[in-house]
């Protein structure tokens, strides 16, 4: 087993099985990316740092360097030994950087349902280790299948 399920070539068990057969993460243009984050922009700035934003935006988009970061980002896309040109920056900028509980801040959709048969915190932590190891070993043994739509599998990469 690989070290890490980054690897490309990576199909180990169940869950990377159908990793091969993925299409690669496209990505956007850089004029359709600087028309959304202008867009995103919109409700949060007054009309006047908006239309400055929105100036700034647009020089951004005509020059080089603009040009040049583009194009540095559709060459790592490409690149073979790149599984994913967005995965290394999103978990770790997005999740091993950001220093805030995850939970709360990060993973807004995140509760558990009461257990009757766990009346004591301590029970309620021992299950939920429980469950989390198990989920782990279905993991690394390769037993778990992966999330999927009704057009095929997901990238299994984040696991």
């Amino acid at each position: 087993m690989p070290i890490s399920t980054r690897d490309i070539g990576f199909e180990y068990g169940k869950l990377f099985a159908q990793q091969g057969q993925l299409p690669r993460l496209p990505v956007p243009s850089l004029q359709k990316t600087l028309a959304k984050y202008s867009e995103s922009l919109e409700p949060l700035l007054p009309s006047d740092k908006l239309a400055y934003s929105k100036r700034v935006i647009h020089e951004f988009g005509e020059s080089a360097q603009g040009q040049e970061l583009q194009r540095r980002l559709e060459a790592r896309a490409q690149d073979p030994s790149c599984a994913n040109w967005l995965e290394e920056w999103w978990n770790d900028l997005s999740y091993m950087g950001y220093r805030d509980p995850v939970i709360p801040y990060v993973s807004y959709h995140y509760s558990f349902n009461d257990d009757p048969l766990c009346s004591r915190p301590n029970q309620r932590a021992a299950k939920l280790i429980a469950g989390a190891m198990a989920f782990r070993q279905a993991i690394i043994d390769g037993s778990l299948p992966p999330e999927t739509t009704k057009t095929g599998a997901l990238c299994s990469h984040s696991y």
